[in-house]
């Protein structure tokens, strides 16, 4: 079980639920003072950048006990704990500003009533040679389409549907009509593992200034996508109703019912309960055209719906032949829109890791509207999106509040933060760990 500790000013740090001896190698484990330092983005508020922030919720996690400490920043921007158990840990940082309290420590205005901001380090090591550590905060492209649910975790592979069923919903947050034509979902390349190496960052992730130039901004300016695929639509064909959702699904059919595949093979379902009805989706991701005009074999089990218009494929660089989310590399998930000209103008380049390999999509991090980072299991893999499109990342978890393996039938999906005029309006923090819960994957439904 999680232990959570929260700290008042000054405490000193006591952790419960470990075994020393186990996670440290030795009899003598000294805690050690630590500081939390607290400051806004540079890059996005540089006018305010070297001012510490007060009253930010920071949160530590022990990697390897799960034990979490929390606690608030002080006047000057700091969280200073007396004693750590030393170990390597994550830090959230959280901080919500009202209008007026944005405009006078930022300096600029906002039409929102509250600005969310987050920061996040996963890999941050705590003894006695380390004294402090600096988290930098941002907030998030502030809009009104949110991504509402993601199955990425698809249903069993013998009783369900194993992947087929998988499918995104996005949500219109707003009280106006949205028309989704033309809105783009970008799937994020990045390193399966957090170990750091010659084409790494620290905290594990591809440097991608090795392959794309450009120095640090590489890495914090962009984030590049092997699968980018676009919604069809004249500019007003496909509106979304204020407080209302759209589905794409990977393939638009009753996955409760057996089908023949396309080469004409029945496929059993063995325990419908376990998966989904998509077959009437707002669109599906058939790839069967795409695949065959580039000379490559249609996957048998993309069944085309002609009820149901496809998404364009408008960059796709991963040797799947279907919308198959990985269940193992865990894709970051983005919604952005852009203009075809701006499409055109980006730059394609090869991951730091197979430098003369496949190519992938560098797409400017300011056009991304909502990002949702997810994780595998054991939450090796590191972030994809940057601390400013989502601060933390989510994953599907078991009614015990641990991780949960794929193929379960489980979807991530943002809460309902209120009901305004019969119009559901879902909570956007910009932090995934706090605005998704786990269901059973259920299109159109909400979280209770």
């Amino acid at each position: 079980m999680k232990q959570f500790i929260l700290l008042l000013l000054f405490p000193v740090l006591v952790l419960t639920g470990c075994n020393r001896d186990d996670d440290f190698g030795n009899n003598e484990i000294k805690p050690v003072p630590f500081t939390i330092n607290i400051k806004y983005d540079a890059s996005k508020y540089p006018s305010v950048s070297d001012k510490g922030v007060a009253n930010v919720t920071v949160i530590l996690k022990n990697s390897a006990t799960e034990d979490q400490i929390i606690g608030k920043t002080n006047a000057d921007g700091e969280l200073i704990l007396d004693a750590v158990l030393p170990g390597t840990y994550s830090v959230q940082a959280e901080l919500q500003l009202k209008q007026n309290e944005y405009e006078q420590q930022i300096g600029e205005e906002t039409s929102y009533e509250i600005v969310h901001f987050g920061g996040f380090d996963e890999k941050v090591t705590i003894n006695a040679n380390t004294s402090s550590k600096l988290v930098r905060i941002t907030s998030g492209n502030l809009g009104d389409l949110v991504i509402k649910q993601y199955y990425y975790a698809g249903s069993d592979t013998k009783l369900g549907a194993n992947f087929r069923d998988q499918f995104i919903e996005i949500h219109n947050n707003s009280d106006q009509t949205i028309y989704a034509d033309g809105l783009y979902l970008v799937f994020l390349e990045g390193n399966t593992n957090n170990n750091p190496t010659t084409y790494t960052l620290s905290n594990g992730q591809y440097d991608w200034s090795k392959t794309a130039g450009g120095g640090s901004e590489a890495n914090t300016a962009y984030v590049y996508s092997n699968i980018f695929i676009k919604i069809p639509g004249n500019g007003n064909q496909y509106p979304i109703l204020p407080g209302k959702s759209i589905v794409v699904a990977q393939t638009a059919i009753n996955h409760k019912m057996p089908f023949d595949d396309i080469n004409g093979t029945g496929v059993a379902i063995q325990e419908p309960d376990r998966t989904v009805d998509l077959s009437h989706a707002d669109f599906e991701t058939y790839m069967g055209d795409y695949n065959t005009s580039i000379g490559k074999k249609p996957f048998a089990w993309d069944i085309q719906n002609i009820l149901v218009p496809d998404m364009l494929v408008s960059y796709w660089s991963i040797a799947s032949n279907d919308l198959i989310l990985n269940v193992t590399s865990m894709l970051g998930l983005g919604i952005l829109r852009a203009t075809d000209a701006e499409v055109a103008s980006w730059k394609k380049v090869a991951s730091p890791k197979a430098p003369t390999g496949t190519l992938f999509l560098q797409i400017p991090k300011n056009y991304i509207i909502d990002g949702i980072d997810i994780t595998d299991k054991e939450q090796k893999a590191p972030k994809d999106f940057p601390a400013d499109i989502d601060a933390s990342r989510t994953f599907i978890v078991n009614a015990a509040g641990q991780a949960e393996a794929t193929f379960t039938g489980f979807s991530v999906i943002r809460k309902t933060k209120e009901i305004t005029n019969g119009r559901i309006v879902l909570q956007d923090t910009n932090n995934s760990a706090n605005d998704f819960v786990t269901i059973k994957a259920n299109p159109r439904g909400y979280a209770q």
